[in-house]
């Protein structure tokens, strides 16, 4: 092995160790009601599958929780050693089982609560600390499993009451989610509890549909890390310094919207473009509203839209932007349809005439009661940049405090059955939205605020973009919470 060689690795090695240690490690161990699942499972989520929309940046969490497993056999098979290989001082801890070391029938997982149970979890305090770690345990969350009377049953008996004694023996933060969840789940009631529990309608997959009163649908895996972070929030913790209310998840289409550049490389309207062609300065302002970015490469399948409150779909590819482009289907449709219908957020940027792929993108707004023309408003020669200027500002959060904005080359739209309009310039429509089921859908005819034109670098200082990107971003967010 050369030098070189030598050298590069050192620095892959150093590099490595460097940005583990600009964030906590936070170790999460358990059963299924915890981990994370594959996209075919959808819409099965563990809550640890989700944790991260609820810590800010320095933390990176390691989900090892797998399902099935009780203190016993996650040891038995060797996974506690490999998260104990990984612990480094300071590290963090998530401890929770219990659900299938009841299983008493099966000697490969039950265990003993007052005996093997603590026990286990003794030895993961312990070997946590032994690495200079922080353990916290977590009991385990309750199960759908109600009475005639309507009264939640426990059905985890001794496990809760073993692991509560074991915190208070070993001095080890406990978070009691059997209580925290209790709870909430006792207060919803039967039919309200199935919004959390994995009770679904047919599907092709699930052709009676499912009924599973232990796991969790991606809405009650968010609610139960919700509740788990605001109460380590209350923990004399550095962790929960890093708490912070549920980020949204905001996914931006790179399946309909796929052009490559000279080199091959994907590129246009996506978020790691910093180019005057990118997105890259809208999604900074996603993030220090504390978003989660995401890139859609796929079909919007509802397992592709599952995880996400807002999807953004930039100017479909026409044949001269991509040789074979991915146009939207009815199957798309149906799916983007049903997500908004359940309170997603839907923002569509069309693109001026010649350089946007109508026909399937109007078949999606259609759905939502909006059209958007092939046309070419607000041409701008040169930089003749008031040609491109809109001042008839309505009072609409999109334009809170604006003056002046600029958009050039805007397809126009129009509207039927329950779209409104929010931007005008003259008779032509410009913005449009619909409040659909849950969710919102707002439509512009234009990418518009893409790397070249969102700030000053190019534009007079008297179009107030920047201050338009970040209303449109606030405006979105907050759409999500209604």
């Amino acid at each position: 092995m050369n030098i070189k060689i030598i050298a590069i690795l050192i620095s892959l090695i150093w590099m490595g160790n460097s940005a583990r240690k600009d964030t906590i490690q936070l170790w999460t161990i358990g059963d299924s009601t915890m981990a994370n699942k594959k996209a075919k499972m959808f819409p099965e989520t563990g809550w640890g599958q989700v944790l991260h929309q609820f810590f800010d940046d320095g933390v990176t969490i390691h989900n090892h929780a797998r399902n099935g497993r009780s203190t016993k056999s996650f040891i038995d098979e060797g996974r506690w050693q490999v998260v104990l290989d990984s612990l480094r001082p300071g590290d963090y801890v998530f401890i929770q089982f219990g659900h299938n070391d009841e299983k008493i029938k099966d000697s490969t997982r039950y265990t003993v609560p007052f005996g093997s149970y603590s026990d286990n979890l003794k030895k993961f305090v312990n070997e946590s600390r032994g690495k200079g770690a922080i353990p916290v345990l977590l009991t385990p969350i309750v199960r759908r499993k109600f009475d005639v009377k309507g009264t939640l049953l426990d059905t985890h008996k001794d496990y809760p009451v073993a692991m509560r004694q074991v915190a208070k023996k070993l001095n080890v933060p406990i978070i009691d989610m059997e209580k925290l969840t209790r709870k909430v789940i006792q207060t919803m009631g039967p039919e309200k509890a199935k919004e959390f529990y994995l009770w679904t309608p047919p599907t092709k997959r699930y052709p009676e549909g499912r009924h599973d009163d232990t796991h969790l649908k991606v809405k009650g895996a968010q609610a139960v890390a919700s509740l788990a972070t605001r109460t380590l929030k209350k923990l004399p913790l550095k962790l929960s310094k890093h708490v912070v209310a549920q980020r949204p998840v905001v996914g931006l289409d790179n399946w309909f919207n796929r052009e490559h550049n000279k080199a091959g490389q994907i590129y246009h309207y996506t978020w790691n473009d910093t180019l005057n062609s990118g997105f890259s300065q809208l999604g900074d302002i996603f993030k220090a509203k504390e978003a989660e970015l995401r890139t859609v490469a796929q079909a919007p399948t509802p397992e592709a839209l599952g995880y996400l409150d807002v999807y953004i779909i930039v100017d479909p590819d026409t044949t001269s932007e991509n040789p074979h482009p991915n146009y939207i289907s009815k199957e798309d449709i149906e799916s983007i349809k049903n997500w908004v219908k359940n309170g997603g957020v839907l923002l569509l940027l069309a693109n001026d005439g010649p350089n946007c792929e109508f026909t399937h993108l109007n078949q999606l707004a259609g759905t939502f009661g909006i059209h958007f023309i092939p046309e070419t408003l607000n041409p701008v020669v040169n930089h003749q940049w008031e040609m491109g200027a809109e001042t008839n500002l309505p009072d609409h959060p999109l334009f809170k405090g604006l003056k002046k904005i600029y958009m050039k080359e805007v397809a126009g739209i129009y509207v039927s059955q329950f779209a409104h309009v929010v931007l005008t310039d003259g008779k032509d429509i410009l913005m449009a939205e619909t409040n659909f089921g849950k969710g919102k859908v707002l439509a512009i005819g234009d990418p518009w605020l893409y790397n070249e034109y969102i700030g000053n670098s190019r534009l007079p200082k008297s179009f107030e973009n920047m201050k338009a990107s970040h209303n449109l971003v606030e405006y979105l967010l907050g759409e999500t919470k209604q």
